[in-house]
């Protein structure tokens, strides 16, 4: 099954590691580190859209999504079931 992010992409659902809310997350100075490296090493990539509201960590890298994370569970639950 696959989780569509918004944009143009999707990820396999079996890839997936994590869906976070990047308000909630930026908050803490170990995330924002976290979100920093993962950048300057090339594994943040943007699915598209408007402003990106949560990131997905997936086997593949970070997925900034322009979609809450309640919408994102949803959407892996209706795939699940």
């Amino acid at each position: 099954m696959y989780l569509y992010l918004g944009g143009d992409k999707a990820l396999r659902t079996a890839t997936i590691l994590g869906i976070f809310d990047l308000d909630t997350v930026t908050v803490q100075a170990h995330s924002r580190a976290f979100l920093a490296q993962a950048q300057q090493q090339g594994c943040v990539h943007d699915a598209g859209g408007d402003l990106p509201r949560a990131f997905v960590l997936a086997d593949e890298g970070i997925w900034l999504a322009p979609v809450n994370t309640v919408t994102l569970q949803k959407r892996v639950y209706t795939t699940l079931t």
